[in-house]
């Protein structure tokens, strides 16, 4: 039997909904903590991403589903050293950034700004990854004070009076950030993943080690096939062409291109289904027509 830590957060709908996809019958309690699940040698417990890479590091459980930014920032806070990683998973992938107020420092577009703006004193830096914001304000050179502000990171920096000069924060597009305010003026990490995460020594037992490879398959083959989407457009000008092709190669997509008949090209990339919405204005900007997206069929690895 394996025990495994079920995310509450972000991260707990994308993992359900996976695991109903494949064919478990989930349900929770009336106390909202374990998770029932039709299969014998497997149990669910929710727990917060946050802590969950040290309880799995102490054995109190064999398995669970967190961020890379999260084991990584437990890695230095706990010095991990009996953890496996055992798949990184396209679970609404995020990244960490840097941001600051826009009334504050309306003149800072980059961290090289803010350094030139703060000068050699001493800064107040959010972030509810101390141990990676640390790690950053060491790499940049910034005289700073680190602090977990418990709750959400961009409040510290509303005006008047912020409670911090600037934060490291995950974000998915920066919406939340931009309605407050907020102005991302470097990247830290990005892509940031989820995932599966197992103790050592759960892991180097068989049958634990089967039981963990099964579920997080089950898992693969449904993201394989429900996340991704092809994307399909048509670029009826000649004059457009470099410059979308351009632009998806800067964005890291590796676009199919084939001629068509009556001039112009068909497109064809492959992304996340989610990032579809953001990503078809600015086609259509440049030159994309007959903008069409289908499924994407996987099986197996």
């Amino acid at each position: 039997m394996i025990k495994v830590y079920f995310p509450d957060g972000h991260l707990e709908r994308p993992v359900w909904d996976s695991l109903v996809e494949a064919g478990y019958k989930l349900h929770k309690s009336k106390r909202g903590y374990m998770i029932s699940v039709d299969h014998p040698k497997i149990v669910f417990k929710q727990v917060r991403p946050q802590i969950m890479p040290f309880y799995v590091m102490m054995g109190r459980g064999d398995a669970g589903f967190t961020g890379e930014d999260i084991l990584e920032n437990s890695k230095l806070r706990y010095s991990l050293n009996n953890i496996e990683i055992v798949e990184r998973l396209p679970l609404r992938p995020t990244k960490l950034v840097i941001a600051i107020s826009e009334e504050v420092y309306p003149d800072v577009k980059s961290i090289d700004d803010f350094k030139q703006a703060v000068g050699n004193r001493q800064v107040m830096f959010a972030s509810e990854f101390p141990e990676l914001a640390r790690v950053y304000a060491e790499k940049v050179g910034l005289n700073a004070i680190v602090f977990d502000p418990i709750g959400k990171t961009e409040a510290a920096l509303l005006p008047p009076e912020p409670e911090a000069d600037l934060i490291l924060e995950v974000t998915e597009f920066g919406t939340t950030l931009r309605e407050n305010g907020c102005r991302i003026i470097d990247v830290f990490r990005d892509p940031v993943y989820s995932v599966f995460i197992a103790n050592k020594e759960s892991y180097s037992n068989t049958e634990k080690r089967n039981l963990m490879n099964n579920l997080i398959t089950d898992v693969r083959e449904v993201l394989s096939s429900k996340n991704l989407v092809s994307l399909l457009f048509n670029v009826p000008d000649e004059n457009d062409i470099p410059i979308i092709k351009d632009f998806l190669v800067k964005e890291g997509f590796n676009p199919t291109i084939s001629t068509l008949a009556g001039g112009g090209v068909a497109m064809h990339i492959i992304l996340d289904r989610s990032k579809v919405k953001f990503l078809k204005p600015k086609l259509r900007e440049l030159g994309a027509r007959r903008i069409a997206t289908s499924p994407v069929i996987t099986f197996g690895d």
